[in-house]
């Protein structure tokens, strides 16, 4: 199991726990939230015309931001960052109230309560890679919070245990 597979499984366990909820967007609608690998998308054009769809936001990027190898037969801890997006004008004609780190800090907790209630990250049948694996969360979680309205975002550093590579016996 490689950690690329570890962002994959992440990625669709964010997809599952935020399934059916809805944030506003700067193209003035409700929309489910993007979960993003990596890097954000690059835009499609350069025009004049409306790129509502290119639009990131609401999204969560995931990306593995580093690990740590101890020894050769010891787990690699590898840290995942999540950045969260969310858009709150605060303008009454759009229904906003300036509100939009609530919905920062929902997030927030919702991803502490599934990680904390379940540590166990495993790729699902039927999902991006391979069928299986099972990379372990730990603590501490760390998280922060930044306001440049009317974006309103928020940081989660988390921690998993994915399996190690085994020293091999050339002598058998």
């Amino acid at each position: 199991m490689t950690i690329d597979f570890l962002e994959d499984a992440i990625k669709e366990d964010l997809e599952r726990l935020f399934d059916g909820e809805l944030f506003a967007s700067s193209a003035g609608d409700q929309r489910p939230l993007r979960i993003i690998l990596q890097d954000l998308p690059a835009p499609t054009g350069y025009d004049e015309t409306t790129r509502a769809g290119d639009i990131p936001e609401p999204c969560i990027q995931v990306y593995i931001s580093g690990g740590k190898i101890a020894d050769v037969n010891s787990a690699q801890e590898v840290s995942v960052t999540l950045h969260i997006c969310l858009y709150n004008d605060g303008h009454p004609k759009s229904g906003s109230d300036r509100q939009g780190y609530r919905g920062v800090m929902h997030i927030i907790q919702t991803i502490y309560g599934r990680y904390a209630r379940n540590p166990a990250v495993q790729i699902k049948p039927g999902t991006s890679g391979i069928e299986g694996g099972s990379w372990w969360f730990k603590f501490p979680l760390e998280w922060e919070t930044a306001l440049a309205r009317p974006y309103y975002t928020g940081k989660m550093t988390l921690k998993f245990d994915v399996p190690a590579f085994r020293t091999e016996d050339y002598y058998t």
